[in-house]
Order: structure tokens, then sequence, then C-alpha cells
């Protein structure tokens, strides 16, 4: 992936003095879809009739490089003139009649991204502490009361908010792609952007079916139609985001790498090619293939092995230093497939991975995390014993006796605070002492690494067969050679033995990322691992979680949205 403010920077003048201002007398251009996108009720009812709508969404964003703030558009949109058409701002017909305009448009494509619902601010991290990877100490983002199986359909911060920031991003996608046919840019970038905006309204798709199971499809421009739509099946959804990833696959919308730095940042085809790998290892699995139909697991297999047939086209390997892999000066190394960036450049988003792990500890590993880490010899860790375990955990995690911020983390004799751990991967943190403007970090988010590819390749091949390939072996070992764990012998394991393996593998090599909660949904153990006790470094009892199976597998839809539309059906159990 790619680093958004370098291509931004054209945009900054134009998006930071470009407001988009409609005026329109019947509900209007992706307000009309408010009742499903982001309602403010402030402002809106689905019952009022409005009269204009401040397109803030198209250039109020960090991503890359917008300089206008959410809450600058927002108070745009309370107090300007609704029945005047502004002679000095563009208006929606006017919007893409510009280069920079256009340019900007595709900006508000991807700055939902870095937005706190999706992967902004800390979230893949308080992600984890869904699962019994990590702990979250007071309920920021509203992960908490998931961990505990107390959420609802109103109680949840992030259960509301990424259904409404996912339609924000689909909104923007639609609305560009139904535009860029008759836009002023180069035809070239226009092919390109209508594969970024496909890629983009793809993920936005993946995010929700993934978390909510079937929702509404909207893949035109927005209309007030849209907000009463009833929620459409999970294939119905599945085959749409497979149809954008196809369409960018087999017409070639997008390169594989962009060769100018400028444009580091921007989604690629291999991109597209492993968020189609993943959409489908997701499809293949338990939660949502109960009658384990070997043909899902095939196709899931293709299309991770499609990535690594071409690797070297694509230029993708595994970064030979597991810890510099996360480190902001290694964000585009050859194991990036597709990046969530921030900067901590002027007016550019910035996420919170650093203060959330060293100051809040909002997402403190757990021990239940620490005591899966193998020894270097592939022996069982033992509690209280750092010095010998896999590499990933001390490149993912502070632990007692090992240096946090310049001085000994908890030495003996001392009580640790928390869990006795603290989360390092994603931060910019060794030995050293914090810095002091460490609040806003600038580290990148990997959405998809090739690790992920191989290992997804692996987890569905392994399926197939009735014994593990040579090719599954290849995948797994590769993972584990990077570190220099050893490496399993061809022909040694069974089937059900390297299925352990491989999710063993993805959960220590991805731990701290955001992924092992919807692993442990879709293999369908979170009923098994989160119905316990959590604890600390020391075996002490921490809190009892909770994991209802006949509900808590897919989130609620978030009570408001029902509100709005009444046709929208809610989850069982909620």
């Amino acid at each position: 992936m790619v680093r958004i403010p370098h291509f931004a920077a054209r945009l900054m003048v134009a998006a930071s003095t470009v407001l988009v201002t409609a005026q329109i007398s019947a509900p209007p251009h992706l307000a009309e879809a408010l009742p499903i996108f982001s309602r403010q009720s402030a402002m809106f009812s689905s019952t009022e009739t409005l009269m204009g709508f401040t397109l803030f969404y198209l250039i109020s964003t960090r991503w890359p490089g917008c300089t206008s703030k959410r809450g600058a558009g927002a108070a745009a949109l309370a107090s300007c003139n609704l029945d005047t058409i502004p002679t000095d701002k563009y208006t929606v017909e006017t919007f893409w009649e510009t280069e920079e305009g256009t340019e900007a448009a595709m900006t508000g494509c991807y700055n939902i991204l870095t937005n706190s619902a999706l992967f902004g601010d800390s979230a893949p991290l308080l992600e984890e502490t869904c699962t019994p990877n990590a702990y979250n100490y007071n309920n920021a983002g509203g992960y908490n009361v998931i961990a505990q199986g107390t959420h609802t359909a109103n109680s949840s911060g992030i259960i509301a908010n990424r259904w409404k920031k996912c339609y924000e991003g689909i909104g923007r996608c639609n609305t560009h792609l139904n535009r860029l046919p008759a836009a002023v840019v180069a035809d070239d970038r226009r092919v390109q952007m209508e594969g970024e905006a496909k890629f983009l309204r793809a993920l936005y798709y993946y995010m929700l079916v993934t978390y909510y199971n079937g929702v509404p499809l909207i893949l035109e421009e927005p209309v007030y139609a849209h907000g009463s739509l009833p929620r459409a099946s999970r294939e119905e959804v599945v085959r749409a985001i497979l149809d954008d990833l196809n369409d960018i696959i087999d017409r070639e919308l997008l390169d594989w790498q962009w060769t100018k730095a400028a444009d580091q940042g921007r989604a690629t085809r291999g991109a597209a090619m492993a968020l189609k790998a993943r959409l489908l290892l997701f499809e293949a699995s338990k939660l949502v293939n109960p009658s384990n139909d070997a043909a899902k697991w095939q196709a899931a297999a293709d299309a991770a092995k499609a990535v690594i047939e071409k690797e070297a086209q694509a230029g993708y390997d595994l970064f030979g230093d597991y810890r510099k892999l996360f480190l902001p000066a290694n964000e585009h190394s050859c194991e990036c497939v597709f990046n969530i960036e921030f900067s901590k450049t002027k007016n550019t988003a910035v996420n919170s991975f650093n203060v959330y792990s060293v100051q809040y500890r909002n997402n403190a590993p757990l021990l239940d995390l620490v005591m899966d880490y193998r020894t270097t010899t592939d022996g069982a860790a033992t509690m209280g014993k750092y010095d010998n375990l896999d590499p990933r955990f001390a490149a993912t995690n502070f632990y007692p006796g090992s240096t946090f911020l310049g001085k000994a983390n908890c030495p003996a004799g001392e009580v640790c605070q928390f869990t006795g751990f603290a989360h390092r991967k994603l931060t910019i943190y060794d030995a050293q002492k914090r810095d002091s403007d460490d609040s806003n970090g600038e580290t990148n988010y990997m959405f998809i690494r090739y690790a992920d590819v191989l290992l997804m390749f692996a987890e569905a091949q392994n399926e197939v067969d009735a014994t593990p390939s040579d090719a599954v072996y290849d995948a797994v070992n590769r993972v584990r050679g990077r570190v220099g764990m050893p490496t399993y012998a061809y022909g040694s394991k069974s089937q059900s033995e390297m299925r352990e393996i491989i999710r063993h593998e993805r959960r220590v090599e991805f731990a701290g990322e955001g992924l092992y909660y919807n692993d442990i949904r879709r293999w369908m153990t979170a009923e098994l691992v989160m119905n316990a006790v959590i604890q600390d470094y020391a075996g002490t009892d921490i809190a009892v979680r909770a994991f209802d199976p006949d509900r808590d597998y897919w989130w609620p839809v978030p009570a408001d949205q029902i509100l709005l539309n009444k046709k929208l059906e809610q989850n069982p159990n909620y």
C-alpha cells in the first residue's frame, strides 16, 4: 500500500478551501441516504425535507492531505445559506469539472479508512481486546462491552460508528464512480480512479458483511430511497464485492506497483487480489460455511495462490526484520500489500498507537497470549520465563523485566502495572525513553501484508487436501523461518495438526494487528476461548468474559439505523 500524504500533497491548497455546497429542493445528494449513513440528529430527521447539504464529505478529510476538519464542515453545514448557491464554491454539479476537484473527491474515498470506526486512532489495537489477546481497562471505543458479551444494539460506540462510516465511504465511492465518466481528468487517471474507488467500495462492504452479515446493498450514487432499503442477503453482498475486485483484476484497472513515490498509498491490483482472498477465506470458514463446502475452500486457496504467483511482479516478499517491519522507516516494504496511511505532516491523519500502548495501556496484552508463544525450540512456554520465546514475542510485547521507556518494566520485587505487559509492535518504542511528541503517531497500519497472504493460502489449501501438501508446508515454514523458528518436516503433520499449527501461527504472527477477533469468529472458537477468566502476568484474575454463541458471532444492526429504517431486520437475539 502507499502513503497518502505523498499523492495528497498536490491537493492541499484546493482541499483546504473547497466546500461543495448543493442547493436542492428535495432530499439532497448523499444526505438523501443519511438514514443509512451518518445522520446527525440535530440537523436531520428521516421525515424532514432537506433543503441543502454541504458535501464536506468529499474534502473535509485528512486522507490524503485534505485540510478541512469534520467540525469545520459541520459548522459550515449548520450555518450556510441554503437559499443561495455560493459563487465562490464548487457545487455538486461542478465539483468534477476540474482535475483538482476530481482528485479531491478521490481523496475523500480514502479518508474514511483513517476514522476511528475503521482503522484510525487505535482501532486495530482495541479490537484485540475483544479476544484473549488483550484487555481494555476503560471500555475505550466500546470494545470492552463486546469482550464481556454485554453489548446491545445501542451500547457500543464502535458497533454504531463502523456501520455509519462504512456507508459514508460507500456513498463517496458510488458518487465518485458515477461522476468519473464526465470528470475533467486524463483518461489513464480516470481508469486508475475507477479501480481505486471500486477497491475501496469493496473494502467498505467487506467490513460490513464481516461484522454485521447481510446489509443494504447500494451501488449507485445515493438517493433518498436508499434510506429505506432492506438488508440484502450475504450472498448478494459478497457477489457485489467480488464483482468489483474481479473487475479491477480482469480489466487491469490498477498497476501491480506504483512507480512514482507520489502515488504510494493507493490501492494496487495485488491489494485487490489479496482482499479477494481474505473475503473468500471468511466465506469458506465454519461461520458461513457450516457444511464445509470444499469448493469454497478451493476458491479461497486459488485466490491466495494467485497473489503468490504474482509475487515477483508485485514485488512482494517477507521483510527480513520482524520488529523493524512495523516502524515508519519501513512502511512501504516488500511485505506491505495495503496500508492505512498516517503521517505527522500538517493536516494529515495520525494515529494513537503510541499513547494507547504506553500511557493508557488500553490494549494491554494478556497472559493467555503470552503463554501461546513457543520457545525457540518449539517447546511450550513457561510462566514468567521470557528469554527463550519465539522472537515475535519480544518484537510484539513489553514484559516484566524488559526495558520499557528507558527503564526496567516492573523489575523483580515490584508489582507490575495493569497486566504487566504492554504492546510494542505498532509503537515507535524499543528501549528508548518516551518521546514527548508521541501522542500522535505516524506508524502505518498494514491492513494486508504478505505474511497474511501466505497463511491464508496455507489455511485454505490445508482444508482442501486430505493431508497437507508441500505447498502448505512451504507457506507456513516461510513465515516461521523469517523469525528463525524451526520449520516443519514435509509429511510430518496430519490435516488436523496442521490446522492447529496455522491457527497458532496466525495468532502470534498478527498479535496486536486486529485480525484475531475475526479469526476466532470465523473458526467458531470464540465461544470456547472467550468464556473464560482473563489473567495478568502473575496469573491473577482480572475479569470474567462471556460470549453467547447464539448471538455474539455477529454484531447487531445499530438501533438508530433500525429506528430510521423500519425495513432493517435485527440480527438474532439482540
